[in-house]
């Protein structure tokens, strides 16, 4: 009898609805995990408990926050929706939910995916709702400011996403080309003066230029393709790429990367121009400047000065190593051979010792600029796993044939047919490892690494900290400009550690604007940042005059409302409009007291 009470409370304390449950979600629209041909019209949620008044909805798409209109709940106090204010992209989506009960407490929290298959056909510009005067601006995590040229918008290319299917194989292909071009002629160069005398080498090195070239061309003209938002036919006309120079420094590296492969055909086509001692340096020096662009694809990062010529190195390290293995497997050991083919692979031991040693160190220094302690919990993290996995396989392949040419090519004065095969297999493994890594280096370049930070590279003019050791909450608001215009914000929190959901800043314009507010969900669980970023989805502080900041989130200690905070937005000429009563002084006007008569 005792067991079966106590089965019964249990059971009574557990049962949905009771005050220690947290809701839960019973359907959606869009369901979890489904798949929509176009944008939902709007977000729709459905509980198993009744809601309060605090509830927050964000979605996300590619890593980039979209505006969700006022949020609504059902007279049963069950469903809640928000309407979308712009159609959402073809991508895999995010809705973040929190949640409060009836008497304002936190009462959970969580995620909604789907997949929306279409782009819409057009995008309305955000607009403030007329009837609640209330603007919610969508966001970008990534930081990437906009710029325009002409009438077409254009964007970093560093924030292109992997979905761009051209723009990847193009750099895949292109990457390929001239790493192999620049390692080969290095090769020839230091350790096989008599290659350029094969007419095999001579096909080999014109058939990797014009792989190089095609490559490239293909890169360039998605990259211009992408950052404008046009067809990729459009990006092969060469008129068209002149929008990448407004990409920021990857998209001029690209046009500067097509420029130097094309060149580099002076070489490529006599590549006995490397051996000569007159013209030996330019061929070298433009096939390793190809070869350096590879690297300028992060300039955005935190200590950009560092990581950049990391960068560089690491790619012409690795050009210098894979081109070099694919020439000794492709031609050297094409079959058996005099004393010249035993120098090209013992001088190949030696320089691709040192190749791999820079390789591998600048791969360490850009992990830990880029990723950190992030390896396992971001997807840039875990690409860069896989691909340290194919360099520790190069790398193991590589050492093992380079002791056996050190056993067996030590006093060797011919190559014979079973060391040629034998050596040309180890050679072709270590060749597709590289090609493995080259198509993740592809993959990388298109994900945001959790440590590139946008604040390191923007200057903002408006700082507000929120902080509430009741509410545990430690919150840094920037704004990037205070003069009236669309403006960038940085959302940095630091407490609490875990346990917050519902973040979100509004702004309040000056009193009788007809703005009201701007609300912006940030959907952090933690420590982190969150990036408005400037250009047109910027928030528009469009009215001169004293804004105030609020910040509202859910904790473990409850819903926090902060005390609102002022700020200042000025106009273009520095002037901020008055809203005090001007009193003139008063006059005293003298009165004749004499008595009459």
């Amino acid at each position: 009898m005792l067991i079966a009470a106590l089965a019964g409370f249990a059971a009574l304390l557990f049962t949905p609805g009771t005050a220690l449950a947290e809701n839960a979600v019973v359907s959606s629209t869009p369901a979890d995990g489904s798949s929509i041909e176009t944008s939902p019209p709007g977000i729709e949620i459905t509980f198993t408990e009744e809601l309060g008044e605090v509830n927050t909805i964000a979605v996300q798409c590619n890593a980039e926050l979209y505006a969700v209109g006022p949020r609504q709940v059902s007279d049963d106090r069950l469903t809640l929706s928000a309407e979308l204010v712009a159609p959402l992209p073809a991508s895999d989506c995010v809705v973040s939910w929190a949640v409060s009960d009836p008497d304002g407490q936190p009462n959970g929290d969580g995620n909604i995916t789907f997949s929306v298959e279409n782009d819409p056909a057009t995008v309305p510009t955000t607009q403030p709702d007329a009837t609640t005067g209330t603007t919610e601006v969508p966001t970008g995590t990534t930081g990437t400011p906009t710029t325009t040229s002409g009438d077409d918008e254009v964007v970093e290319l560093s924030s292109i996403e992997t979905g761009q299917g051209p723009l990847w194989l193009g750099r895949l292909i292109s990457s390929l080309g001239i790493a192999v071009l620049f390692g080969s002629l290095v090769l020839i160069a230091v350790a096989w003066p008599e290659g350029v005398e094969y007419l095999l080498t001579i096909r080999f090195i014109r058939a990797t230029w014009v792989v190089a070239f095609l490559g490239t061309y293909l890169y360039v003209a998605a990259a211009a393709s992408a950052v404008t938002d046009s067809s990729l036919g459009a990006g092969f006309n060469p008129v068209n790429w002149v929008d990448l120079f407004s990409a920021g420094i990857p998209g001029i590296a690209a046009v500067a990367r097509i420029a130097l492969v094309v060149v580099a055909a002076w070489v490529a086509f006599r590549p006995d121009r490397v051996i000569d001692p007159v013209t030996q340096l330019a061929a070298l020096l433009i096939p390793a400047a190809a070869t350096a662009t590879i690297g300028m694809t992060r300039t955005d990062m935190d200590l950009a000065i560092v990581g950049v010529p990391v960068s560089m190195l690491h790619a012409l390290a690795m050009a210098v190593w894979l081109g070099g293995v694919v020439l000794l497997a492709r031609v050297v050991l094409a079959g058996p051979g005099e004393e010249d083919l035993v120098h090209a692979v013992r001088g190949f031991g030696r320089l691709s010792t040192i190749a791999i040693v820079l390789t591998v160190a600048t791969g360490v220094v850009q992990m830990v600029l880029l990723d950190g302690g992030s390896l396992f919990t971001s997807s840039h993290g875990r690409v860069l796993l896989l691909k340290t996995v194919a360099v520790a396989f190069m790398v193991f392949v590589g050492l093992s044939a380079r002791q056996f040419v050190t056993a067996r090519l030590a006093r060797a004065d011919e190559l014979t047919i079973p060391t040629a095969d034998r050596l040309r297999r180890a050679f072709g493994a270590e060749a597709a490892a590289g090609l493995v890594v080259l198509a993740l280096s592809a993959w990388l370049v298109s994900l945001a690494p959790p440590n590139i930070s946008t604040a390191a590279s923007v200057s903002y003019a408006i700082e507000l900290r929120v902080e509430s050791p009741e509410a545990d909450l430690d919150v840094t608001v920037k704004l990037t400009d205070d003069v009236v215009g669309l403006a960038g914000m940085w959302v940095q929190v630091d407490a609490p550690e875990s346990d917050l959901s519902g973040l979100e800043v509004v702004l309040t314009a000056p009193a009788n604007d007809t703005i009201g507010t701007i609300t912006q969900p940030v959907p952090l669980t933690g420590p982190g940042v969150g990036v408005v970023p400037e250009g047109e989805n910027g928030l528009p502080l469009t009215v001169a005059g004293d804004w105030t900041l609020t910040v509202n989130a859910v904790t473990a200690n409850g819903v926090f409302n902060s005390t609102p905070l002022t700020f200042t937005i000025r106009n273009p000429d520095g002037s901020v409009p008055t809203t005090e009563l001007t009193i003139p002084p008063r006059v005293t006007v003298p009165v004749d007291t004499a008595p009459e008569g």
